[in-house]
């Protein structure tokens, strides 16, 4: 396996190179995977031009990492801060048979008085043979219990949003219709999940998430860094666990892994 080390128009990232032509390329800042090539040349993620990578603000696009407070829910910026952080490189784990990527950011209870805990997030960024595997893991460092919620915000290349299906999270095996905007949170769905697209075919999956979350904003939305049009490019499938927050007590663990497949 090999990685490297790299300055993406001015922000500090790091790629991983597989063994059949795939790669993956994350920011240090937010540890935010932004681009997925897969063994066929394809760029499966969408990352919006107009989004600058190297901040202050958020970048739009790619795989944005959400903790610990999604959206509003909560007194913190929307979205939690995970995704404007500094994450530091950390060592691939012994024996990792696919090629591995891990990132780790720390958080002190004294950093900010609106969510005071101790915790380390690690995110692990697998190239296996077919896909991607992302898994977000918390442990709770500090001497208190701690609640929150997790995403992985995923920002999937699909050409034309209004011509692409997804299966998966709506009751019976119906099959969900992207013709229209959507911004929705869908609890308690197992998954697995099929994306359909001119652009795209993947087969999704998660584990330790409880929910996923669909969002496209459509071509009314007006969205300072996203092109004219760019709404159509893509759609965000979420691995989630939002409507029940994560509770853990002193010293325990959790993780969520989001498994993205190329399909035929």
């Amino acid at each position: 396996m090999t990685f490297e080390t790299l300055t993406i128009d001015g922000a500090p990232a790091v790629r991983l190179q597989g063994p059949h032509g795939d790669s993956v390329t994350a920011l240090l800042r937010g540890g935010q995977v932004i681009s997925w090539i897969d063994a066929s040349g394809t760029e499966r993620l969408y990352c919006s031009p107009l989004s600058p990578l190297a901040g202050p603000q958020a970048v739009r696009g790619g795989v944005p990492v959400i903790f610990p407070q999604f959206s509003g829910r909560g007194p913190l910026m929307r979205h939690g801060f995970a995704r404007t952080r500094d994450w530091a490189l950390a060592d691939t784990p012994a024996g990792a048979v696919h090629p591995t990527l891990v990132l780790r950011m720390e958080h002190a209870a004294a950093e900010t008085e609106l969510w005071a805990h101790d915790c380390v997030c690690t995110l692990t960024v697998v190239l296996e043979a077919a896909g991607l595997r992302i898994t977000l893991a918390v442990h709770n460092t500090g001497s208190s219990p701690l609640t929150f919620h997790a995403a992985l915000h995923t920002y999937l290349e699909v050409g034309d949003v209004t011509q692409t299906t997804l299966a998966g999270v709506l009751p019976q095996g119906e099959v969900l219709s992207l013709a229209e905007p959507i911004d929705h949170l869908f609890e308690s769905v197992p998954g697995p999940f099929a994306l359909r697209s001119p652009a795209s075919a993947l087969d999704m999956a998660h584990a330790g998430f409880t929910d996923a979350v669909v969002w496209n904003p459509g071509p009314q939305a007006v969205i300072a860094d996203l092109p004219a049009g760019g709404y159509a490019r893509f759609l965000c499938v979420e691995a989630a666990s939002v409507g029940v927050p994560v509770q853990l007590t002193p010293g325990a663990h959790w993780q969520g892994s989001q498994y993205l497949v190329t399909a035929t």
